[in-house]
């Protein structure tokens, strides 16, 4: 692993993580042409793509984008601006600001396709927190979703592609619908919102560097005022660091530094409250998330509690607080049913699951998770627990019975109560003291003896360690102290929505002041905890606004939302007395009702005094109902015994023919209930046997819809593979067809001929000029060279061609066409980018008025050569350009010692003689000639005693001017010699 790093720019880099598949590779061009290369982040993508397989998206992307593309190197830091291409093989995770492949096997036998990017972008939300960022394209299936929670769950920011602009909106789409991406943009519009989040980001940060309080106490107490009024929820409990993190983070995707204008924008955006108070919720959670914890609580805690209800006839009852969307509610219910699955006396199991979140608790009820929970999950699991459904798995019908899902405020609303387990993770540390010593109140007044409080990792009930003792300190598991007084129900402060709140005591009595007061209040509650009957205060709704002692015998919540109906709340054989009670004391005078019932507690009945009261005073509780219930004792056998003989020998009386009256009565209402019996019992057995036949027939659908998805599942994951790829094949073939068109146009405007043959010496291409030449037409492309005429006086093209290709030595000659024209031919070898021979290239370059004027030269060359005496023509630098053969004769002296050398320094320099350099230097810019310049010097031949020269302007046809010199051997005669005379003259 590697060490971590302390390089600040590193610790606070910006990552953006980059999920797509089918159809992605479009917004990725748009996304990165549109980025800027100073955004100060880095940049990870992650695509499906064929296992194995070379991916092409560096070389692609490259050209879109001003930043550097390249492919991810293990172990490799991260570094600003610039973009790493991961391929999915091994699945890539962050750790300590470096890409490191995955440990965890991204395929597991029976668990669908792999999630790379879910894998990603949790390890980002762990590796990053708060600088991760996650932007989602097109592409199938669900694969990024999780991952967009995580990083949602740790502050990050989440942008996702409009689904109209995605060629296939399922990934996109998928992540939306979890109402946890912050921006729905198309791929071109990202950039600049992402540039600006980032800008926004950094100012707040300098702030921050400069000690400057950003949200100040006052402005964030009215903030929090503005989410209780829309929404009914109260934060002001929450610690101010959670709160002011969160808001900052808002501030941050709206742009807004100043608390201020945040809080006017708060003010005119009502809808903008609604995400602030989404915000402030953390409803993010995962399958088996801490999987020691729940292997704990499954092999040491949960059996012996379940066994103890099973033993007792009680249900086993169990509250998840802040359940989110469910995954860890179905995780306690998946543990419960596979401990007691193979019982043969189970106990019923009811999990109560509860969140202020009603979008969560919605998705919850759904039962429906995206496929990537499978990397949760172990393979048996996933088959016994859930149904797969397109690219998604469904929760069991056998788990999903034992959990009643409602929205509800745990430090609003009433509590349930009787419980025999408890989870409430990682919501105490957000809390303020205060809350958190009343929501440990509230848990130990919910749990029964031996009850168990599940909390976080960094959670205890230290607050009331009286009431708790450790039962898993690793685990963070606590259980119910024994020996302790039962917990009081703490003060609630009314139900969290449109629930009228049950007046203070001290807002009709005068308020309690000093100790005294609050010890003597105290003792009150204790002796009416000890001696007064469980007591509930209903409004005039019959809603619930107070609960006194223990009511969970004869009171349990409803499935369903949370709505504190009394009636609904009302176990069998109370509800429809009590319902008739309320009415008694409602429509009419009667300010008290009394009835003897018998409840159905646990399979068993219970005879209850039920009292219902009309409160009138004092004014503040006037319209208020108290419902008592009385537990009335069992009488004994042997009373009973006695009484009824009593009964038997006492006279009769005046009393017989109200008891006559009462048993026809008494009997009348038993035939009612016997007939009313069978025909429910006649009704439950014929929907008995319908309810077999249907499930008979939904476990044939079902076993066939799992091999159909199955099968489904292989195909969509191939055709989502077929797709990259097909993509990435037509931008290749989209650059290919970009190149040739190049190379056509480039071919075209070099207006040559040229002629391409493969290896045996067939058409492969050719350009327009080429047809003058050869007689070749489109039609002739694959047909061999030596079918075709050519209109040139070369009959060797075919056989040059073939030596070329033998020994792939280019070759060059000079071909006349049959009206005269000449071009250079050039032959060579055509090679591939891989360096392998697949035929030649010939091209005719026109050389004609080259060769015109060769043939002059070629001429005068002639000319000079037939003469005897030595000729010398010099350049303006008086070097010389050529000789002619006559001077060679005359002088031991070759052409290589000759040409292109100074004359003065020819042979032992003879003709370095200043007037001959005087009179040669005015040829040219004077156009002078001289003749008969007599030069002496020992030139090898005996026979003369020196050289007479003759120098001219030679005028050629480029307008470039040499100088012809000419010379004569000088030899002695009989009679004496006359001077020499110099007479030079203008030449013409």
């Amino acid at each position: 692993m590697p060490p971590p790093s302390d390089d600040p720019t590193v610790q606070a880099l910006p990552i953006v993580g980059v999920g797509g598949s089918a159809g992605s590779l479009q917004p990725l061009q748009s996304l990165l042409a549109h980025l800027p290369a100073d955004t100060g982040a880095a940049y990870v993508i992650v695509t499906h793509h064929p296992r194995g397989e070379r991916s092409l998206l560096p070389e692609i992307l490259g050209p879109h984008t001003a930043l550097p593309v390249q492919m991810v190197e293990e172990g490799e830091a991260l570094a600003p601006d610039r973009v790493y291409v991961a391929l999915p093989d091994d699945g890539w995770v962050l750790v300590r600001g470096q890409l490191m492949r995955s440990r965890d096997p991204l395929e597991r036998p029976g668990n669908g396709p792999p999630h790379p990017i879910d894998t990603l972008f949790r390890s980002l939300a762990e590796g990053a927190a708060h600088r991760a960022i996650a932007i989602v394209l097109s592409g199938t299936g669900s694969d990024g979703t999780l991952g967009v929670q995580a990083i949602k769950s740790r502050e990050g920011m989440v942008m996702a592609q409009a689904t109209d602009t995605a060629e296939f909106g399922d990934m996109p789409g998928n992540a939306i619908a979890t109402g946890q991406v912050d921006y729905v943009l198309p791929a071109a519009d990202m950039p600049a919102t992402l540039t600006g989040y980032l800008r926004s980001r950094g100012d707040r940060q300098k702030a921050l560097a400069d000690h400057a309080p950003l949200i100040p106490q006052n402005l964030l107490a009215r903030i929090l005022n503005q989410v209780r009024q829309r929404t009914g929820h109260d934060f002001s409990g929450y610690k101010t660091s959670t709160l002011h993190r969160r808001l900052e983070r808002r501030m941050d995707l709206r742009q807004i530094v100043d608390a201020e204008e945040y809080l006017t924008y708060l003010q005119t955006h009502p809808e903008e409250i609604d995400l602030l108070f989404q915000e402030f919720l953390i409803s993010v959670t995962n399958f088996f998330r801490d999987p020691p914890v729940w292997t704990t609580l499954a092999e040491k805690l949960l059996p012996a509690m379940l066994q103890r209800a099973a033993r007792t006839g009680q249900e086993f009852r169990a509250w998840v607080v802040g359940c989110a969307t469910g995954e860890e509610a179905y995780t306690l219910a998946i543990l419960v049913r596979e401990c007691i699955e193979h019982w043969e006396q189970a106990p019923e199991v009811r999990i109560f699951a509860t969140d202020v979140d009603q979008a969560a608790i919605n998705i919850a009820r759904a039962g429906r998770y995206p496929a990537g929970i499978a990397q949760d999950l172990t393979e048996a699991r996933v088959r016994r627990h859930f149904s797969a459904e397109n690219d998604a798995y469904r929760i069991g019908r056998e788990v999903r019975d034992m959990v009643v899902f409602a929205e509800h405020n745990a430090l609003q609303d009433p509590p349930f109560t009787g419980l025999d387990l408890i989870t409430c993770r990682n919501l105490l540390i957000y809390l303020e003291r205060d809350r958190q010593e009343r929501l440990l109140a509230l848990f130990r007044y919910s749990l029964r003896s031996q009850g168990l409080l599940l909390l976080g990792a960094s959670e205890s009930p230290d607050y009331h360690s009286e009431a708790f003792s450790v039962a898993d300190k690793e685990s963070r598991i606590f259980r119910v102290a024994e020996g302790g007084l039962p917990s009081l129900l703490p003060e609630m402060p009314g139900p969290s929505r449109h629930h009228r709140a049950l007046p203070s005591q001290e807002s009709s009595d005068s308020p309690a002041t000093g100790t005294g007061n609050s010890l003597a209040r105290n003792v009150e509650r204790l002796l009416a905890l000890q001696f007064a009957p469980p007591t509930v205060v209903v409004n005039d709704r019959g809603e619930v606004v107070y609960i006194h002692g223990r009511t969970g015998r004869f009171l349990e919540p409803a499935s369903g939302p949370a709505r504190n109906q009394i009636l609904e709340m009302a176990r069998p054989g109370l509800r429809a007395p009590l319902s008739q009670a309320l009415k008694d004391v409602t429509g009419s005078d009667t300010d008290h009702v009394t009835r003897e019932v018998q409840v159905q507690t646990n399979g068993d009945t219970e005879p209850v005094r039920l009292e219902v009261r009309r409160i009138r005073t004092p004014a503040a509780l006037s319209g208020f109902r108290l419902v008592a219930l009385h537990s009335v004792p069992a009488v004994d056998p042997a009373e009973a015994s006695i009484e009824s003989c009593a009964t038997a020998a006492a006279p009769e009386g005046g009393n017989t023919a109200d008891a006559t009256r009462l048993k026809r009565e008494l009997e009348a209402l038993r035939q009612d209930k016997q007939f009313a019996v069978k025909e429910l019992q006649s009704s439950n057995e014929e929907l008995q046997s319908l309810n077999e036949e249907l499930q008979s027939m939904n476990e044939e659908h079902q076993s066939s819809n799992e091999e159909l998805e199955a099968a489904k599942e292989e195909v969509e994951s191939l055709n989502q593979e077929l797709r990259s790829v097909n993509t990435e094949l037509q931008t290749r073939v989209d650059d290919l067809t970009e190149a040739n068109d190049d190379l056509k146009n480039l071919l075209e405007s070099t207006h040559l001929a040229i002629l391409f043959l493969d290896e045996s010496l067939n058409i492969k291409r050719f350009t327009m000029p080429a047809q003058t030449l050869i007689a070749v037409r489109p039609s002739d492309i694959g047909r061999p060279l030596r079918e075709l005429t050519t209109r040139l006086c070369y009959d060797s093209l075919e056989a040059d061609a073939e030596a070329v290709l033998d020994s792939l030595i280019p070759r060059e000659v000079k071909v006349q066409t049959q009206t005269g024209h000449w071009y250079l031919l050039r032959i060579q070898p055509y090679r591939s980018t891989r360096n392998v021979i697949r035929g030649v290239v010939c091209t005719f370059q026109d050389i004609q008025a080259a060769q015109g004027v060769a043939r002059p030269e070629a001429f005068f060359r002639a000319v000079v050569d037939t003469v005897r005496e030595p000729l010398l023509v010099l350049n303006s630098e008086l070097r010389v350009v050529s000789a002619n053969d006559g001077f060679y004769r005359s002088f031991p002296l070759t052409p290589e010692s000759v040409e292109g050398r100074s004359l003065f320094k020819l042979a032992d320099g003879q003709w370095n003689h200043p007037e001959l350099r005087a009179l040669l230097t005015e040829v040219l810019p004077q156009n002078k000639a001289f003749h008969d310049f007599e030069l002496t010097a020992d030139f090898g031949d005996p026979e003369s005693t020196g050289l007479l020269l003759n120098g001219r302007r030679l005028e050629l046809e480029d307008d470039a001017s040499m100088i012809l010199l000419t010379m004569e051997f000088r030899r002695p005669v009989s009679r004496a010699p006359e001077p020499a005379a110099r007479s030079p003259d203008h030449g013409p």
